[in-house]
């Protein structure tokens, strides 16, 4: 985020530099996606002023305002605590039911693997290859409770498994 720019000032910095004409490339509201986020009554907010979790919230409203079709996470909540990181990974989950975009998300995670992801790619150290593609068969809707079902728990397992012998 831009320091010296508001919450809503920072999402709609995309529409601002890009290239086409915006009357010609469809977007979603700014303060839509924030409510969307649930950062709405934070608008005229600036970055010092909002937690870990908040300031990733507005990265991803920045992320979708200009209706991507795929979205790149590279550990977007790495650095957050638990708590807060498995409820931004709930937000993640409905943010794609709602817009259908596609998102790629990276982890070094493996239960944020199988909560978030339809497939998981388990890469090998060196070289960066492809190891194994894992299709995960849960609700995406997974709660805690889920996830500490014994499906959950097979699937964490042999993920934990395959990325030992890598």
């Amino acid at each position: 985020m831009l320091p010296w720019r508001s919450v809503l000032e920072n999402v709609r910095l995309p529409l601002e530099i890009r290239t086409s004409s915006p009357s010609k490339t469809a977007h979603y509201s700014p303060v839509e996606l924030l409510e969307l986020v649930g950062l709405q009554g934070r608008q005229n907010a600036m970055p010092h002023e909002l937690s870990g979790g908040m300031r990733q919230r507005v990265a991803i409203a920045r992320a979708l305002v200009c209706k991507p079709d795929i979205i790149l996470m590279d550990e977007p909540f790495g650095a957050l605590d638990e708590i807060t990181r498995d409820k931004l990974n709930g937000e993640v989950l409905r943010i794609w039911q709602e817009t259908g975009a596609t998102i790629i998300f990276v982890t070094h995670s493996i239960s944020e693997a199988v909560r978030l992801g339809e497939r998981v790619l388990v890469l090998r150290a060196n070289p960066g290859r492809i190891e194994r593609i894992v299709d995960i068969d849960l609700p995406r809707r997974a709660t805690a409770d889920d996830c500490e079902s014994q499906t959950f728990m097979t699937y964490v397992s042999m993920l934990r498994r395959l990325l030992e012998t890598c």
